[in-house]
């Protein structure tokens, strides 16, 4: 061992290659978006091997170098230390070794699983030692990883056959392996540890996996309520009520506040679609646009301002608004790009049908949004084809894809042309609900359903008619004589 140590054993080579080691993870854990971590690494000194070797002769009576090197495989070891020590976590440190080092390196827990062969000579079992623990003692998941030769670095040189230790531990339990180091491998030394002692370091170990388990559990309770992901709109409908009973406790006198319309069942499904489209669909993304639109306190202002942007001063429902200006927030700095494939026409229908559903939704009813339309200066083709779109008894047929393209396409393309065109412009309200519609921010329903959902009647031509003829002039034909007149 004396030798080993003296002479086969180069301190400097085993802490260049550590060093590197810690370096090339400390890029790849953040590149692989490892949260609150610390990195440390070390070779072990001449006189903390030799301390280690004294105390484990006993068991392995090493008889060459070879051996030594077998049963120490720590002498380069990185500790990966985690402060939020989640399953998540773990297995992101993980992925990132195997990405570094190939999938074949695999993690190994330490203490590994202890199983005892009830025919297995007493004899040749370890004593017992006099006081037995309670706890595992140190916990960690370590990784041996071979050192390739495109890995040398400043102070590296590759030697065949280098490995490196690295070890996955919680913070509290690196904590408690830093203060118990040197009564397990300094006991040559120091003396054997006594019974107090090693109860005492038994216990802080009780606490220290308390505490990893306690962490696990904060943590998952701070990502529930900041990234976690929405699942379904039960959530994010809890999400809003949970949002304005916060905000309410943060008052000095919250009962001049009166508790606002919150969305409901149509607007959390129309929003929760819209969000997970965008990838926004988690609390902290929400909480943000929230706050930027002064809701709840000074909502009301701030939802003037936007119904004042769009061209049409629509009036919205109440349990709309919020649903509308929250998305008209998070959209306006995206210019809408249509996408590029053609549609068929059982999709552009039911695409046009959709924002003409949610159009109905945020006005409040259907007649608010065929006043809506009727205001919205349409020509005489226009005003056809959307109402093949409202009223056509061939729409099921076309749901189904069972008319004909070649027939029905026609008669929808004046309304898909204007559909298009109202949401390239940011100021307009039905253009904000068909890009949601052809987003997908929409109920997969059956076409006898879509057909019942959508209540708006059919456009009158007689606006546009009158509005034709004022554009004409006088009429220089002569009058009509009605059929059956004298």
């Amino acid at each position: 061992m004396k030798k080993f140590v003296e002479k086969e054993y180069f301190f400097e080579h085993y802490e260049g290659m550590a060093q590197r080691v810690e370096g090339i993870l400390q890029e790849k854990l953040n590149l692989g978006g490892v949260k609150q971590f610390k990195l440390s690494s070390r070779a072990k000194d001449k006189e903390s091997l030799k301390e280690k070797l004294i105390v484990r002769y006993e068991e392995k009576q090493y008889k060459d170098a070879d051996d030594i090197r077998r049963d120490i495989i720590d002498l380069a070891g990185v500790r990966i230390i985690l402060y939020m020590p989640t399953a998540e976590e773990y297995e992101k440190v993980k992925k990132v070794i195997q990405e570094i080092w190939g999938r074949e390196i695999q993690p190994k827990t330490h203490p590994p699983a202890i199983t005892e062969n009830p025919e297995e000579d007493p004899n040749k079992r370890k004593k017992r030692k006099k006081y037995q623990p309670r706890h595992l003692g140190y916990r960690a998941i370590h990784y041996r990883v071979p050192m390739k030769k495109d890995q040398e670095g400043k102070h590296y040189r590759h030697v065949l056959d280098d490995l490196v230790e690295i070890q996955v531990v919680s913070a509290l339990t690196h904590a408690w392996a830093e203060v118990g180091h040197d009564i397990v491998y300094k006991s040559y030394a120091y003396g054997p540890p006594t019974i107090q002692e090693e109860r005492t370091l038994d216990a802080l170990n009780g606490l220290v996996q308390s505490g990893d388990l306690l962490l696990e559990q904060f943590q998952d309770m701070v990502n529930k309520r900041t990234w976690a992901r929405f699942k379904h709109r039960a959530e994010l409908t809890l999400f809003f009520h949970d949002f304005y009973a916060t905000e309410l406790e943060a008052l000095e006198d919250p009962d001049e506040y009166e508790d606002p319309t919150h969305a409901r069942s149509e607007g959390v499904y129309i929003l929760f679609k819209f969000l997970e489209k965008q990838e926004k669909n988690y609390p902290i993304a929400v909480r943000t646009a929230l706050k930027e639109l002064k809701y709840p306190y000074e909502f009301d202002r701030t939802e003037q301002l936007i119904i004042q942007s769009f061209k049409d001063k629509p009036r919205l429902a109440a349990d709309m608004s919020m649903v509308v200006c929250l998305i008209r927030h998070l959209l306006l700095e995206q210019r809408y790009q249509p996408p590029q494939t053609d549609l068929s026409a059982c999709d552009q229908c039911s695409v046009m049908m959709s924002a003409l559903t949610m159009l109905q939704h945020s006005l409040g009813g259907a007649a608010a949004a065929n006043q809506y339309l009727q205001d919205a200066k349409l020509n005489e083709g226009q005003v056809e084809s959307i109402n093949f779109v409202l009223d056509s008894p061939k729409r099921h047929a076309t749901l189904e894809g069972r008319r004909d393209e070649e027939v029905v396409k026609p008669s929808l393309q004046d309304a898909w042309t204007w559909f298009r065109t109202e949401a390239s412009d940011s100021s307009s309200l039905c253009g904000l609900l068909f890009r949601l519609a052809e987003m997908g921010c929409r109920k997969e329903v059956d076409p006898y359903t879509q057909l019942d959902q959508l209540q708006i009647g059919p456009l009158s031509r007689s606006s546009t008619m009158s509005m034709d003829n004022a554009a004409a002039g006088p009429s220089t034909c002569p009058p009509t004589t009605p059929p059956g007149a004298v």
